[in-house]
């Protein structure tokens, strides 16, 4: 069943009943005579298709993810949670949501798949005499209708930490015509597929059927059990072996696999002796505070959700945990099932000088849904326009309202951002000047201008506006002026010449730059001038290990301020088109806040990313060439799908919308939407600083 639009429902079979509302989508399960009804799972937007292999595993595609791209393939198991419910909008980006596992007791995708995942086989026919189905190289894999990209895909499975990773490969690929929905096959191992084949949803009567098999029969290849690791044991002797002790819990609970944590607290909400114990004291650690938190709640719901003196504990304990994790946890708890006993715990939480934007935002919500069991995305949209507005609120829980709405585009003026100019103070006022810069309203162009040539301003302020602005060809001697200015900072000069980038200069204005012998200054001057501005030194893009000691050798000290110039600049880096950090830019790529910290990822790593941008790419940050009925054809990175819109960005960072109707061909890509050769346009002092930014968020 899908999200159904958060419609309250009662689902029937023999003597069960299953109600609820604002879940998201669910997979169910009774006996062939329709007794024993039983939710397996929940979380899902849209859980098109789904099978069962011969080996009693489950799989699901999910379809229409909104804005969080791609569809999903998933593995479904007892009692997972796949991480999206309805009550909490349909934009996806709300703390309680998670599409890929991000939160404590949800589950991750296998893969992303092709738009709109119509149906899902596991193809491994009977053995028959006059066998003509497909061969070995497709037999015992998974087979996705994708009715959007015109294809079968077909993903075959190796065992990995309780579930399964995936390779994929195109079975067939057909024209702006061929949409596959449906499959079935025959006694003899041939492969039906139906096709929809126009692109709208009217029922014209074009409808085909095609079948697949071999040219000649042949001898069926052998059904081989999946290769991989024995994490399946591991998952087998948690969920049905001897009781477990508590070293036993705490080493699953900490274990990397989400497949496993999950195997775990089911486990543990069913040993209520070791729960208790568990859930009497604050560990100190993430990983098993969230896992206990997770497994008291499951216990709760299978007692027939009474709460106990130790679940009311846990949930005020967790509520104040300094994890964002675990505080979420309790916090959607809440939320979920409307426990007005917690909300002057729950208000408390706003008044915390240490409360991040994802708790601010979960704090908000919760007390929505406990004053109205109907409040949804808007409403909630409506609070933190509220807060935003309320000048008596401290200028610090304002910008928490800023750094989390949704869509910010859609639903924040950015004139009503710009208001708040006139009051922020000026430690302030730069972020507020870089947020105001990444939005796209053309209205903010003007204000930003001014502000990067107004003398009355700070060089914070105003190199802040610089990295965004757009600038009249009026204004290069204005921009020339401060580039000039003995005495300005040398931060204040550099940024002038960054955004004098691309505007065409006089000759008068030429000489003078070029006169500028500040050594620090010289390659942006050339840069300006249109000279070669790197050394002929640079090592090749190809080879990230010559790349940090290069780096290294750049004369003067690393300026993580002129790299996070960089990282927002559209003239420069341009990161901030598809990437997110401190709240400044887009959600459409991975939000980088932190990422060194905690993501694990290396210096060298870092750097290859940037270097390679296409090495290694996740399925669902793949592009596409998409053909449009305009004719154009256009590289870009799909950003969400409201209805039958789908909105795109493009690799020069700008946002378009194309309707279904109007996508002739769609074919991804496993290219990153990051351009190849970014660092070719940056000096060799922008890449280092950059590089030291990036390094800088994990500390």
């Amino acid at each position: 069943m899908g999200e159904n639009l958060g419609a309250a429902y009662t689902l029937k079979a023999g003597g069960d009943e299953i109600s609820d509302q604002g879940e998201g989508g669910n997979i169910f399960t009774c006996t062939h005579d329709g007794k024993r009804l039983r939710r397996v799972a929940t979380g899902f937007w849209n859980p098109f298709g789904v099978c069962v292999d011969p080996w009693d595993n489950v799989f699901a595609t999910d379809n229409d993810p909104d804005s969080r791209p791609p569809c999903r393939l998933h593995h479904i198991v007892e009692g997972g949670n796949y991480g999206y419910q309805f009550r909490y909008g349909r934009s996806g980006l709300h703390p309680f949501v998670s599409w890929n596992g991000e939160l404590p007791g949800t589950l991750p995708m296998l893969s992303g798949t092709g738009e709109s995942p119509c149906d899902l086989m596991f193809y491994a026919p009977t053995t028959s005499a006059t066998y003509s189905g497909l061969g070995a190289k497709w037999n015992g894999t998974l087979l996705v209708a994708s009715w959007v990209d015109h294809r079968v895909e077909s993903y075959r499975l190796k065992g990995k930490d309780g579930s399964f990773e995936t390779e994929s490969i195109n079975l067939l690929e057909g024209g702006v015509d061929f949409r596959p929905v449906a499959f079935a096959t025959a006694p003899d191992g041939a492969l039906y597929v139906t096709d929809w084949v126009k692109r709208n949803y009217d029922l014209h009567g074009h409808g085909r059927v095609w079948k697949v098999s071999a040219k000649t029969p042949s001898e069926a290849p052998a059904l081989k059990p999946y290769a991989g690791d024995d994490s399946a044991a591991l998952v087998e002797r948690i969920l049905h072996g001897n009781a477990p002790s508590m070293d036993d819990a705490l080493a699953w609970m900490k274990h990397p696999s989400r497949y496993i944590q999950h195997a775990a607290t089911r486990r543990l909400a069913r040993e209520g002796v070791l729960l208790r114990a568990m859930a009497g004291q604050a560990w100190g650690e993430e990983a098993i505070d969230s896992g206990v938190i997770v497994a008291a709640r499951e216990a709760v719901w299978l007692e027939g959700d009474m709460m106990s003196p130790i679940s009311r504990a846990l949930i005020l304990r967790s509520l104040a945990h300094p994890s964002d994790s675990v505080a979420l946890l309790a916090l959607k708890w809440i939320a979920d099932k409307r426990l007005v006993e917690f909300r002057t715990a729950v208000e408390g939480r706003l008044s915390d000088p240490t409360l991040t934007p994802p708790v601010y935002y979960g704090t908000l919500t919760t007390l929505a849904r406990l004053e109205s069991a109907e409040a949804n995305e808007t409403d909630i949209i409506k609070r933190l326009r509220q807060e935003f507005q309320d000048e008596r609120l401290p200028f610090a829980r304002r910008r928490l309202a800023l750094e989390i709405f949704p869509d910010r585009d859609r639903y924040l003026p950015v004139m009503e951002v710009i208001k708040l100019l006139e009051t922020a103070s000026a430690e302030v006022k730069p972020w507020l000047v870089h947020y105001i810069g990444t939005m796209r309203d053309v209205k903010r162009q003007e204000v930003l201008r001014k502000l990067a040539l107004d003398d009355g301003e700070t060089d914070e302020v105003r190199m802040a506006a610089l990295a965004h602005a757009m600038f009249e060809p009026g204004d290069a001697k204005a921009l020339a002026t401060l580039a000039l200015g003995v005495k300005r900072s040398d931060a204040m000069r550099r940024a002038a010449l960054q955004s004098l980038q691309g505007m065409k200069l006089d000759e008068t204005l030429t000489g003078l730059l070029n006169d500028i012998d500040h050594l620090a200054l010289k390659p942006y001057v050339r840069r300006v001038l249109g000279q070669d501005f790197v050394s002929t030194n640079r090592p090749p893009l190809t080879d990230p290990a010559r790349w940090a000691p290069y780096l290294r050798a750049v004369s003067g000290q690393a300026d993580v301020a002129n790299g996070r110039q960089v990282f927002l600049s559209p003239k420069l880096g341009g990161c901030a088109a598809c990437h997110r950090i401190e709240a400044l830019g887009s959600t459409a790529g991975p939000d980088l806040t932190s990422i060194a910290a905690v993501s694990k990822v290396s210096g060298e790593q870092l750097l290859e990313s940037i270097l390679q941008p296409n090495r290694n790419v996740a399925p669902r940050y793949e592009s596409f060439n998409i053909l449009t009925a305009d004719g154009q054809t256009r590289l870009a990175f799909q950003l969400h799908e409201r209805g039958g819109t789908h909105t795109y960005i493009d690799i020069g960072g700008n946002t378009f919308d194309v309707k279904i109707e109007g996508l002739i061909k769609r074919e991804p890509l496993p290219v990153s939407i990051m351009p190849e050769g970014l660092v070719s346009r940056l000096t060799d002092e922008e890449v280092r600083d950059l590089m030291a930014y990036l390094e800088s968020l994990g500390d």
